[in-house]
């Protein structure tokens, strides 16, 4: 009986000892590299998080209330990893020219998937804390764009998701979302 629970607690050991030899591979930013589009210049970034696995409610569509439930109005699941950027824009400039500027480099090759701005892209005050779960991405509903875009290239997907709102208090924000889709 006690051999039995000292080959146990062998077995057990050397087990142990094999997984910490041989860890889960850590998810790396370098996977996003050649897909992340340059900064706005008049930009400090302000959040960063990630890269981490998910499931994303991706948003095709304008956030609306329906029977009661804050909703896209079309979306599309994502499994994948993801990384969050979130800027603050430097006081001279807006947040549609931040927008504007990463638009311009996501669109070069990336399809575009859905696109709003202002108040046909429903409540600001949701897409801050249903989508981007960022209190600071809160604003005026007039004053908001987001984008969706998507790309594939050398067997990878990616997906984009731009997001930029002027806040009552005259600071403006860009946040990128941007997701490796797992094959």
């Amino acid at each position: 009986m006690m051999q039995r629970m000292v080959v146990s607690v062998l077995v057990w050991l050397a087990a142990s000892v094999a997984y910490a030899a041989d860890p889960l591979p850590a998810l790396s930013p370098a996977i996003f590299a050649e897909f992340l589009p340059e900064p706005y210049p008049h930009s400090t970034q302000a959040v960063e998080q990630g890269p981490t696995e998910v499931d994303y409610l991706l948003g095709l569509g304008a956030m609306q209330k329906v029977g009661g439930r804050w909703r896209h109005k079309e979306s599309e699941q994502i499994d994948g990893e993801l990384l969050r950027l979130t800027w603050a824009i430097n006081q001279d400039y807006t947040a549609q020219e931040a927008f504007e500027w990463m638009r311009d480099q996501v669109t070069e090759n990336a399809q575009v998937l859905f696109e709003c701005d202002g108040r046909s892209c429903g409540s600001s005050a949701q897409w801050a804390s249903r989508v981007f779960d960022q209190r600071l991405l809160y604003g005026h509903d007039e004053r908001q764009q987001y984008l969706v875009a998507r790309i594939q290239q050398d067997g990878a997907t990616y997906t984009y998701v731009i997001y930029a709102i002027d806040r009552a208090n005259r600071r403006h924000y860009l946040h990128l979302d941007l997701i490796r889709h797992s094959n």
